[in-house]
């Protein structure tokens, strides 16, 4: 292992966050292909422009089919705005190497979004015009993701927190298309390109005591925001991961007990029966 890859599996004062941008992607995607070798476990969060589709009843009456319906509606609507990405050697290893791809497609003086979510994501730093002019053309990312080693690859390992969402504009991104018209398709296309994944909201579940959003889980756990700042997608993918290493560590210390969780996208889950099963056989 190259000696800079060894020294980043130690804990760091502090944590970079690499930022890409239109004229360092290409750089950027040649130096994942090598870290993906060594670090196959990634975090991911992505930021969007809120949601402009809303249900016509209470969230908690929605089915799991209702919701992706909700989900594809709002996902073909709008413009991916960042992609955060966060690398590790093991899933109790410190994070090596974060990544803040920042896409160029969404303008807000022309594009649908929900205005409160455009001025928190303003407000906590991310700067609109400096996307438009030299963010990354989500094609080039689509191809850069498809080459990387990063997709389609049954070695790597995906983290996420209540990620219907993000999934669902990366395979937007990478068909080139709108959504598929059925759930079971849609998590046909995240078994194929992103193998196994774990929702960290899903696994909440089985952690009796949490609840609540990404900042609230962590405080409870004590996890501390150790690069960026909040509601930026390099940020919230460190602080994911995080996340995972400690509820891993109290919930989930027996080898293998984390596994039953695996493919389940929080508020898609079909199976419950099953997975409430395999929690109690654990």
């Amino acid at each position: 292992m190259p000696s800079e890859f060894a020294a980043a599996g130690k804990k760091k004062p502090a944590l970079q966050i690499r930022q890409v941008w239109a004229d360092n992607v290409e750089q950027e995607f040649k130096f994942i292909r090598t870290v993906i070798e060594h670090f196959p476990y990634v975090s991911m969060d992505t930021e969007f422009p809120g949601v402009i589709h809303r249900p016509n009843k209470h969230p908690a009456a929605l089915t799991a089919a209702e919701r992706y319906a909700l989900i594809k509606s709002n996902v073909d609507a709008l413009h991916l705005i960042q992609v955060g990405l966060t690398f590790a050697a093991s899933p109790t290893s410190p994070p090596a190497f974060a990544f803040e791809i920042n896409l160029r497609e969404f303008d807000p003086r022309v594009h649908r979004h929900s205005p409160d979510s455009i001025r928190l994501l303003s407000s906590n730093g991310i700067d609109l015009a400096a996307h438009r002019a030299r963010g990354v053309d989500s094609r080039t990312l689509s191809a850069l993701l498809m080459s990387s080693g990063l997709v389609c690859n049954s070695d790597v390992v995906w983290v996420t927190f209540h990620s219907a969402y993000d999934f669902g504009y990366l395979i937007k991104l990478l068909m080139g298309r709108q959504l598929p018209k059925s759930m079971a398709d849609f998590l046909k296309y995240v078994r194929v390109y992103f193998g196994q994944v774990y929702d960290v909201k899903h696994m909440m579940r089985y952690c009796g005591d949490l609840f609540g959003g990404l900042e609230r889980v962590a405080a409870t756990l004590k996890v501390e925001r150790t690069a960026g700042r909040c509601h930026q997608a390099g940020s919230d993918s460190v602080l994911t991961w995080d996340t995972f290493r400690q509820i891993k560590q109290l919930y989930f210390a027996k080898e293998g007990s984390v596994e039953f969780c695996a493919g389940v996208l929080f508020g898609l889950e079909h199976d419950e029966k099953n997975s409430k099963l395999a929690y109690a056989l654990r």
